[in-house]
């Protein structure tokens, strides 16, 4: 009798854990500072760094169920191919829940045309930057009826393949520069199958943006709570109108900021053991909030840019939507172990959970047991790593970093639109000479730097990102330009462009 009851109580324990891992959740994380020819960023890699950590260490997901790809890794062709992945998993298994989160550079739904813009405003299909976009005047292209740039993730594609998802929860999170754009969410429609007229703000909640003035408002009513109807919440770090920002204040994005801030304080309330579940609604009321209360300079937030929420089909099917379910942090017991921080160089800031320590690295912690979010920040660089730990009593853990990393240039000559080797360039890094172009220069202190290349009295100079996991090849392309008339003593280089 002991041994049927040891053998039922077994197979009542394999059953519930094979149910807890019944739920089929994918994240797929995308995460730009390195370009290759446009500016870097801080810290969007390491956002959706810390995102990744907060899903699979506190958000129930599994590491496998969380696909990955950081800066130069994060190509057009890497980027078409995991979200293709996605889709063709869903078509195999639907998913439960799917999360797609982007931080990089984004462009706006219109331009201007020409180099004056007296050609006025022109609709443009161009959206996400991967980290080979170009914005080199031979990359863009005109249909006719809107500007494209192949080098760019294109609207209407990613919005095509994102509705072909089957999931029945979707969230999407962009925090890039004019990611609130209403052409996103029209094309969303169009692939589910709806047609509209227009977008409202509606809602409790300032920013969220309902479609209003469907053909057939009965179906969109219905659509709303249909069981087995795909829900779609999408997250933007401002309107169509409006750049992001990112801030060395906060040392995040500021959508990412506000995420990452809202989960801490939602942990914070729970004991290690639960869970609470986090509402789309809740979520994006929170994030609104934030966004007021958080002061950058003494100014607010939402004074430089707007959160904006589009829920698909309709606010009232979606505001009920899981966003995820975190593990809390309160702890009935109290007992301690030791982390032990080492860097290269050292010095670094540390903060445990969101809360900076008085200690720098090299340094040894004392901290409460359990799981905690280790961030370390350089502010010089304004380089930021963030790294998970569980600390026991029973042992110290050790945390080394070198946080140095690779830097190359290359430069090509670019005639008729073809690129053949290129000329030698002056390089130079915070104004300190480091050669030329086409030599590896390794030791560079990770985080953000200036870049300065020349050629024949030609300067061009931007910021890059240096990072220890990521080698980092920036691009030239040069243009030397006939003149018609050239003055004795020009020897071209006012000819030359790059």
């Amino acid at each position: 009798m002991k041994l049927r009851r040891l053998l039922l109580g077994l197979a009542l324990l394999g059953l519930a854990s094979f149910d807890a891992l019944a739920l089929n959740n994918r994240a797929l994380l995308i995460g730009i500072s390195q370009y290759a020819e446009l500016e870097g960023l801080k810290y969007a890699d390491a956002d959706v760094k810390t995102f990744s950590q907060i899903l699979t260490e506190f958000g129930g997901y599994r590491r496998s169920d969380v696909a990955v790809v950081l800066n130069t890794e994060a190509t057009k062709a890497r980027i078409m191919d995991e979200i293709s992945k996605v889709v063709r998993a869903s078509k195999r298994q639907p998913l439960d829940h799917f999360i797609l989160m982007f931080a990089g550079h984004g462009m706006p739904g219109t331009i201007e045309g020409g180099r004056t813009g007296k050609m006025g405003a022109i609709d443009t299909n161009i959206f996400l930057a991967p980290s080979d976009a170009s914005t080199a005047a031979s990359s863009f292209f005109s249909t006719g009826k809107e500007i494209g740039n192949e080098t760019f993730i294109n609207r209407a594609w990613l919005a095509k393949q994102l509705s072909e998802i089957e999931a029945k929860s979707i969230v999407i999170i962009l925090d890039s520069c004019y990611s609130g754009t209403e052409a996103f969410g029209e094309l969303f429609f169009e692939n589910l199958g709806y047609s509209i007229r227009s977008f409202e703000y509606s809602g409790p909640q300032r920013g969220v943006r309902d479609v209003q003035k469907m053909r057939n408002l009965e179906v969109r009513e219905q659509a709303a709570t249909a069981p087995g109807q795909k829900r779609i919440a999408y997250f933007a770090s401002s309107r169509e109108d409006q750049p992001s920002a990112e801030y060395d204040e906060l040392r995040h994005g500021a959508l990412s900021y506000c995420l990452f801030e809202n989960i801490r304080r939602a942990r914070a309330e729970v004991y290690e053991n639960d869970t609470r579940d986090l509402s789309v609604d809740s979520v994006y009321s929170n994030i609104t909030a934030l966004f007021r209360e958080t002061k950058v300079k003494g100014r607010s937030l939402d004074e430089f840019h707007q959160p904006v929420l589009l829920p698909i089909p309709s606010y009232a099917g979606v505001k009920d939507m899981p966003f995820v379910s975190v593990t809390g942090t309160k702890r009935k017991e109290i007992h301690t172990g030791i982390l032990e921080v080492r860097t290269d160089p050292p010095g670094l800031q540390i903060y445990v959970d969101g809360t900076r320590r008085p200690e720098v690295s090299n340094a040894s912690l004392l901290l409460q047991e359990g799981k905690h979010l280790i961030e370390l920040f350089m502010p010089s660089t304004g380089f930021r790593h963030s790294f998970t730990v569980d600390i026991s009593p029973q042992r110290a853990v050790t945390e080394t970093i070198v946080v140095r990393g690779v830097l190359q240039v290359a430069s090509f000559w670019l005639q008729n639109g073809a690129k053949s080797a290129g000329p030698s360039l002056e390089v130079y890094l915070d104004g300190v000479a480091l050669g030329q172009s086409g030599s590896r220069v390794d030791n560079i202190v990770a985080g953000s730097h200036t870049l300065e290349v020349r050629f024949e009295k030609v300067r061009k100079s931007r910021r890059i990102e240096i990072r220890p996991d990521s080698p980092l090849t920036v691009n030239y392309s040069v243009i030397r330009q006939t003149a018609p008339q050239q003055r004795p003593r020009d020897r071209g280089a006012s000819n030359v462009t790059f």
